[in-house]
């Protein structure tokens, strides 16, 4: 299985990247990991998509459609900010207007991102206590990724635990790489 993960940590071996690894060492097959590092501008609303096939931008975000186009899974990696993705992978998230838009404004045929699964790892802390918000919020951006939320593994207490001695995180993580090796779907007992 080819994966696309998009880490939208700012911090390079934080708790978001301890459930990046936990799912690496779990889920295997052909992993591509991109880092929403602040290379990927984000969108200008020009318009110049709504009348032709590309984004006027030209800057990281090509290698992201390229890994999408390859992908079977898109995982989206992320720490949690005001019950919000932060805004790094946000950020990148505007960028996905070109497929909004090549779909339903340009109604190009030639357009197409197929359908992958697509799950969420994410890290919060503080006054985070619902998950929700977050998760609505990344569903929206795995939709635009052509991808069907297939489920998420959370470390909800990194102000106390980090997630990499997060017991809980690390059982999610196992299940979610489960589910996703049997294609989303649970196993039949």
């Amino acid at each position: 299985m080819k994966t696309l993960i998009i880490n939208g940590s700012p911090r390079k071996n934080g708790d978001t990247a301890a459930l990046v690894r936990m799912l690496r060492q779990e889920l295997g097959g052909e992993i591509t990991e991109i880092r929403a590092d602040g290379s990927i501008a984000p969108c200008r609303d020009c318009r110049y998509c709504y009348t032709r096939p590309r984004c006027v931008i030209r800057d990281g975000m090509e290698k992201v459609w390229k890994a999408l186009e390859e992908s079977e899974l898109v995982v989206l990696a992320f720490p949690v900010y005001f019950n919000q993705p932060c805004g790094q992978l946000l950020t990148l998230a505007t960028r996905l207007q070109y497929a909004y838009i090549s779909q339903y404004v340009r109604k190009d045929p030639a357009f197409s991102l197929g359908r992958r699964m697509g799950a969420v790892l994410m890290a919060a802390g503080g006054s985070t206590k619902d998950p929700e918000p977050a998760l609505d919020t990344a569903r929206e951006v795995l939709t635009l990724c052509g991808a069907r939320f297939v489920g998420a593994a959370l470390s909800m207490h990194t102000d106390r635990i980090p997630a990499a001695e997060d017991l809980d995180a690390r059982d999610q993580v196992r299940r979610l790489a489960a589910l996703l090796r049997e294609g989303g779907h649970p196993p039949i007992k």
